[in-house]
């Protein structure tokens, strides 16, 4: 197996290098054959990133196979094709040593995505490019995905940033106004509830569905978790009360962003026997 591994290897820098510079000829002449590069992933050490800080970093550690490469240009890629290279903004261009740490900051992605601002809960794209010593340029635009999808490779040409924010409680609480309830629909846009503290310092708790204006009665309390570092919210399910004779129970997941005072979940309602998955349902501090 070991023999085989390092064959299909071998096999993927070669092609990769095809692909790269002849697309359409990839008839397996060896004299069409060169050598290629790819960054290998070492480590996965952070992929939230605390856009409430400045300084805060999301970072990969990397190795490479194939040709020697001497740098790395780190880019985010904005817009909606993450393989759209017009769309990406280069962030920093880093000397490349065997295991080394890319890093890309809070600052560093504000200033590549700008004007557009940071948002909670979003997902950013960055963008690794080797340069070898021959001064060829390799990445994830040029690299088959077969190649960057099969995890014996560990390629690591792209990869993501979560915005997150550290979860306060004592900053959370208060009166929030219904941005969306989609499509459950028990609340409409503007009305408020109130937030207050959980049992426990990392959870909240509020009166959700079912709503009183929709036939809510025996109303309880959601009680969130929230994660402190990264105010990733779950809520297990529950007993939530009754529309009329109906019992409901409610399950969650998302995000209750204390820095910025959004709370945005994905709620799981059984109603009866009949259940009802991914409803949406983000607040707004007032």
């Amino acid at each position: 197996m070991k023999k085989l591994i390092i064959t299909l290897s071998s096999i993927a820098l070669v092609l990769f290098g095809v692909y790269s510079c002849k697309k359409d000829n990839i008839n397996g002449d060896k004299n069409n054959l060169i050598g290629g590069s790819i960054l290998t992933l070492t480590k996965n050490i952070n992929g939230n990133l605390d856009f409430s800080k400045p300084t805060a970093t999301v970072s990969i550690q990397v190795g490479s196979k194939g040709e020697a490469v001497t740098s790395v240009n780190v880019y985010l890629a904005t817009g909606s094709d993450a393989l759209d290279k017009t769309k990406w903004k280069l962030i920093k261009n880093l000397p490349f040593t065997d295991g080394m740490t890319i890093s890309a900051s809070t600052a560093e992605i504000a200033a590549a995505l700008a004007p557009a601002t940071i948002t909670p809960g979003n997902q950013y794209v960055l963008q690794n490019e080797v340069v070898t010593a021959s001064g060829r340029k390799f990445n994830a635009i040029i690299t088959p995905s077969n190649y960057t999808s099969f995890a014996v490779y560990g390629i690591v040409f792209t990869w993501k940033a979560t915005a997150v924010c550290a979860f306060d409680q004592a900053a959370t609480v208060g009166t929030y106004k219904v941005v969306l309830d989609d499509p459950w629909a028990d609340y409409v846009t503007g009305d408020t509830i109130k937030i207050t503290a959980g049992p426990d310092a990392s959870s909240i708790q509020f009166y959700g569905y079912p709503s009183a204006q929709a036939g809510g009665i025996n109303r309880l309390p959601w009680i969130v978790k929230v994660d402190a570092a990264t105010g990733a919210a779950t809520m297990a399910t529950q007993a939530a009360g009754s529309y009329g004779t109906v019992p409901a129970k409610v399950a969650a997941t998302g995000f209750v962003f204390s820095c910025t005072g959004f709370i945005n979940l994905l709620v799981d309602v059984t109603y009866g026997t009949d259940f009802y998955a991914g409803n949406k349902f983000k607040l707004q501090k007032q």
